[in-house]
């Protein structure tokens, strides 16, 4: 049973007394509201409906009322176990390790709050505020909201890497180049990549440098340190008929974008991921291309991992909007990585979370 239902007598009474007892600390917990309300827009609602479940929140409440932080923590660590859908469990997670200084479970927790609910959310807005005003402690992460009409989606983490293959400037046939290629029109594609002599008959895009391959490569690299924390882990292969996620290019990408991502359709044989990055808008970068081609890549690798919705900060690689280049930045070129912390955080926080869309790798 979730705790934001406005149903139980003990949980307004809590909330009440939460309210008036810390609202002077700084982390204005206006749970009161938040509490009295019923799941809201794009909110990860409980699946769990034990009785069991209930009296381990109420126990991990009443130990967060007596102040007993620690405790608390370790009461509603065994609640997010049980029942990890919840958001008012893992905000109050939060919000106890904090005041018991376990910063890495309150980093933890306020993030997945952030990553399953909408920026409209109550819970998602203390969150933040709880992040930012602890700005130091936490190294001034903002993670981003995931959702997506009202659902979380990823890869499942326990069937193996994800085969990656990027193409050498291989377009798709006429009625799939770019524009032209929508979500529906990927189930049919699937049953072609069965076949390797598919992949003979595709031409090489206009425009095309044959070191964009290694660029993009590059780009999906930034992401490498997922498998090392043991988010998900990919590999490149050289046979995409093996590949889950397929690399193309195309002259113009259209919707005003450069890259474009179509995942897998779930419960569907053979689904893969495919991706098509534009060439037409490479040209006008002159020796800035290879830098901006690497974060093109990796923003479009961030999507093909799970991160679908796009972050407000322009200095994320997935930014929707992108960053101003400067002069001094168009005549140099930094190998670094653009993937940022918040970029990490909101992608730890999304692998930490049950998903309701699960893709799953060919493994073949």
């Amino acid at each position: 049973m979730s705790l934001i239902k406005p149903a139980e007598n003990w949980k307004h009474q809590f909330a009440l007394l939460m309210t008036i007892g810390f609202l002077c600390t700084g982390i204005a917990f206006s749970a009161a509201s938040a509490a009295s309300r019923g799941p809201q827009k794009g909110q990860k609602k409980s699946r769990s409906g034990s009785v069991n479940v209930e009296a381990l929140q109420k126990k991990a409440f009443a130990c967060y009322l007596q102040r007993n932080y620690v405790e608390a923590t370790k009461l509603f660590k065994e609640c997010f176990t049980r029942d990890p859908e919840d958001v008012s469990v893992n905000y109050y997670l939060g919000a106890s390790a904090l005041f018991s200084s376990d910063l890495k479970a309150a980093e933890h927790a306020l993030c997945r709050v952030i990553v399953m609910t909408t920026p409209d959310s109550e819970f998602s807005s203390l969150a933040m505020k709880s992040l930012k005003q602890w700005r130091s402690q936490f190294h001034g992460i903002e993670p981003y909201s995931q959702i997506e009409n009202g659902q979380l989606k990823r890869w499942d983490k326990g069937k193996g890497p994800i085969k990656v293959w990027v193409s050498n400037g291989l377009q798709l046939p006429r009625g799939f180049v770019g524009p032209e290629l929508d979500s529906n029109k990927c189930k049919t594609l699937y049953s072609m990549f069965e076949n390797p002599n598919f992949f003979k008959q595709l031409q090489t895009v206009v425009h095309y440098v044959p070191q964009y391959r290694d660029i993009v490569k590059s780009g999906i690299n930034d992401w490498g340190w997922v498998a090392a924390e043991g988010i998900i882990s990919f590999e490149f292969v050289d046979d995409p008929t093996k590949a889950d996620v397929l690399y193309f290019w195309c002259p113009e990408s259209g919707a005003g974008s450069v890259g474009r991502t179509f995942y897998p359709w779930t419960r569907t044989d053979n689904a893969r991921c495919i991706v098509h990055i534009e060439t037409e808008y490479l040209r006008k970068w002159g020796s800035r291309t290879p830098a901006e081609l690497r974060k093109t890549s990796a923003h479009e690798f961030g999507h093909v991992l799970g991160l679908t919705q796009h972050s407000t900060n322009i200095n994320d690689v997935m930014s929707g909007q992108g960053k101003t280049v400067t002069y001094r930045e168009m005549t140099s070129y930094s190998a670094s990585s653009a993937v940022t912390k918040n970029d990490y955080a909101t992608l730890r926080a999304l692998y930490e979370l049950p998903p309701d869309y699960l893709y799953q790798p060919l493994n073949r």
